[in-house]
């Protein structure tokens, strides 16, 4: 399938959607349409016309997670909302775990650094574990100064060295240097990007209305926003959950703790990583979801044993009008079967 006629069926599947809440709620837009839907970050109205790329802002295929982590192309974002947020987050995210990953000298991870020996002489190196966890060691020539490169060659001490572990055997020549770690990556972007990527999801899978909530603004300002400190508490629950809730759930017990839940993988070449990030539910109180994780989940005061969690992916569909509405209606008094963890 063409990524054009990729995002004409997206386009329709989410401007049903959007018609279906249009016709059974008292919500306005800016602008009169039959066939349209909201870019999930900056709710601007965009209709079939802006899947065109000579539009000035048109539609694109959103891969969520990026697809550098694994993730897939089912969303619409405009093109001004994937590009900034492209830029400022998802690049910093993946600079940030690669760099997790080889300071932990993960299997499979690599990373390309200076390596410094007592004179000062300096080499470009690419360093690399397998997926038993051994480490190669590639020096860079052409990327380093010719005269430092010669220094640190000629530094090589010759002679018979045991082999840590391995009794009775022996390597024959050691360098001694000094390594310069990786930290380029910005944590906190990185964290604005798991943000966005829990929140897409939402939209995803719930459609538009999930949007319709209020207590979203200061997400979406956040994520439009990265540079600056909006969101200010956890906004992640530092748990493994089982497989099954990999999708969109709810958190339905302690009361202080409801929230939507978006759980995530992001797929690297040395690991599967798990993220649950929550989202506040539709009440004036489920605002103080990220205060109340702070002062639950991460003191002494409590831990995931004691909440209730509904997975809803199985029932989420799109094209089905009953099931529109669902996610608006879990925060009634009936709560739906529930699994606890």
């Amino acid at each position: 399938m063409s990524k054009f006629k990729k995002k004409k069926k997206i386009f329709e599947i989410y401007s049903q959607n959007l018609k279906w809440i249009k016709e059974k709620t008292n919500t306005k837009f800016n602008i009169e349409f039959d066939s349209g839907i909201l870019c999930p970050l900056c709710l601007d109205v965009f209709l079939e016309s802006d899947l065109k790329p000579n539009a000035k802002n048109y539609l694109t295929l959103e891969h969520n997670p990026p697809k550098s982590l694994g993730g897939k192309d089912n969303i619409l974002t405009c093109k001004k909302c994937n590009n900034e947020s492209g830029h400022k987050t998802d690049v910093e995210l993946l600079t940030y775990l690669l760099e997790q990953e080889f300071k932990n000298f993960s299997p499979n991870s690599k990373h390309r650094t200076k390596l410094e020996i007592d004179d000062g002489s300096k080499v470009t190196a690419d360093l690399s574990f397998d997926e038993k966890g051994k480490m190669t060691l590639n020096l860079q020539s052409k990327y380093s100064n010719p005269k430092e490169y010669d220094r640190f060659i000629k530094s090589e001490e010759k002679g018979f060295f045991p082999i840590e572990g391995e009794f009775g055997k022996f390597f024959t020549k050691k360098l001694k240097f000094n390594m310069t770690l990786p930290d380029k990556g910005d944590m906190r972007l990185a964290s604005i990007a798991l943000l966005k990527i829990g929140y897409l999801l939402g939209f995803e899978k719930y459609g538009h209305i999930f949007l319709f909530n209020q207590n979203l603004d200061i997400v979406r300002e956040q994520i439009l926003n990265p540079e600056k400190d909006i969101i200010t508490d956890t906004f992640w629950v530092n748990y493994e959950f089982p497989e099954m809730y990999v999708g969109v759930n709810t958190i339905n017990k302690p009361k202080e703790l409801i929230c939507f839940l978006n759980t995530f993988v992001l797929k690297t070449k040395s690991r599967n990583a798990q993220i649950s990030i929550a989202f506040p539910g539709y009440y004036k109180e489920d605002a103080d979801i990220y205060k109340n994780i702070k002062e639950i989940l991460c003191s002494n005061k409590g831990g995931t044993a004691d909440m209730e969690i509904t997975t809803w992916e199985p029932f989420l569909d799109l094209k089905d009008e009953n099931r529109v509405f669902s996610s608006a209606q879990i925060w009634d008094k009936k709560k739906p079967a529930h699994n606890n963890v």
